[in-house]
C-alpha cells in the first residue's frame, strides 16, 4: 500500500504487478470528444500507469457497424501483439450477421477473448429472442461475456435483466459492466450474490466511496473485474482505486490480474 501511494501520487507506473484490463474500447464516438483513441495512442495511456493488457472493443461497433468495428480491433490486436486483445462486437437485431462475426473473429484471431453486448446503445434487450444463437455460441466455448449495464432506467440491459440471462446461461462467466453504474452497488452485489456466475466490473466514471471495499468484503476479491473505459476516460484514476483501496495486497492482485487469468488463457499470445 504504501509502495503503491508513492508510485501513484507521484504519477509513476506501477511494477511488480500485472495489470488487464477487461473492459476498454476502440476508435472515435460520435456523441463525445475522445484524444488519443487510436491503439497508438491507448498503448501510451496504459504505458503511463503500468497497465500490461487490454482487451478493446470498438466504439463503432456498439451503435453503428459490428463489421467495421471488429475489423478495426482485429487490425489493433494484430498490429499490438501481446498488449492488445479484442472482444467481439455483437448485435440482436442482426442475429445471423452477428453469428457470423463471431465465428469469423474467434476462428480467424487466437487473441480474440471475449463477447461484448451493448444493449442500451443497440436498443436490443439482452432477453430479446434473437440474441439466443449469441449467447449459446458463447455457451457452448464456456466464453467470457461483457454487458453493459446501468440502472432501472435501461429498459434493454439493466442489472436485472442482465441477471435473468446470466442465471439462464450458467456456462458463461458475465460481467456485468459498469456494475450498474454509480448508484448500483448494492443491487450489484445481492444479484451477484445470488449467481457464482456473474461477475462485477470497476469501470466507472463517478465512483462511490469505498465501493472497491465493499465489493471484496460483500462477494470477495476473485469476482471482481479490472476495467477503466480507455479511452473513453483516462485509465489512471482507475489504477488508483484499486492501488490505493482499504484491502490486502491479495485483493488487489486478483483485481488487477489474477482473476482475469482464471477467466481468460492469455498463453501463447504475446
Amino acid at each position: 500500500m504504501t509502495t503503491y501511494f508513492d508510485l501513484i501520487h507521484g504519477g509513476i507506473p506501477l511494477s511488480g504487478v500485472e495489470i488487464i484490463d477487461l473492459h476498454a474500447h476502440l476508435g472515435p464516438a460520435r456523441f463525445m470528444h475522445i484524444p488519443a483513441n487510436d491503439p497508438a495512442g491507448m498503448i501510451e495511456a496504459m504505458d503511463l500507469c503500468g497497465i500490461d493488457k487490454t482487451v478493446v472493443s470498438t466504439t463503432v461497433g456498439i451503435d453503428a457497424d459490428i463489421v467495421l468495428g471488429n475489423n478495426s480491433m482485429l487490425e489493433a490486436v494484430r498490429s499490438y501483439r501481446g498488449r492488445l486483445y479484442g472482444a467481439c462486437m455483437v448485435n440482436g437485431h442482426y442475429p445471423e450477421l452477428s453469428l457470423d462475426e463471431l465465428h469469423r473473429c474467434f476462428s480467424e484471431e487466437k487473441d480474440v477473448k471475449m463477447v461484448k453486448v451493448h444493449p442500451f446503445s443497440t436498443f436490443c434487450n439482452i432477453k430479446d429472442s434473437r440474441m439466443k444463437g449469441i449467447f449459446r455460441f458463447a455457451s457452448d466455448r464456456r466464453l467470457v461475456v461483457l454487458v453493459h449495464t446501468w440502472l432501472d432506467n435501461d429498459l434493454y440491459g439493466n442489472q436485472d435483466i442482465f441477471a435473468e440471462i446470466a442465471r439462464d446461461y450458467p456456462d458463461i462467466q458475465w460481467i456485468m459492466g459498469h456494475s450498474g453504474g454509480p448508484y448500483g452497488s448494492q443491487h450489484a452485489v445481492e444479484l451477484a450474490q445470488k449467481s457464482d456466475n456473474i461477475l462485477l466490473d470497476t469501470t466507472l466514471s463517478m465512483t462511490p466511496a469505498g465501493q472497491i471495499e465493499f465489493f471484496v468484503s460483500e462477494i470477495g476479491s476473485e469476482r471482481v473485474i479490472f476495467g477503466t473505459d480507455n479511452p473513453f476516460l483516462n485509465p489512471r484514476p482507475q489504477i488508483g482505486r484499486i492501488g490505493l483501496a482499504d484491502i490486502s495486497q491479495r485483493d488487489r492482485v486478483n483485481i488487477f490480474s489474477g482473476n482475469a487469468h482464471r477467466l481468460i488463457d492469455f498463453s501463447g499470445s504475446a
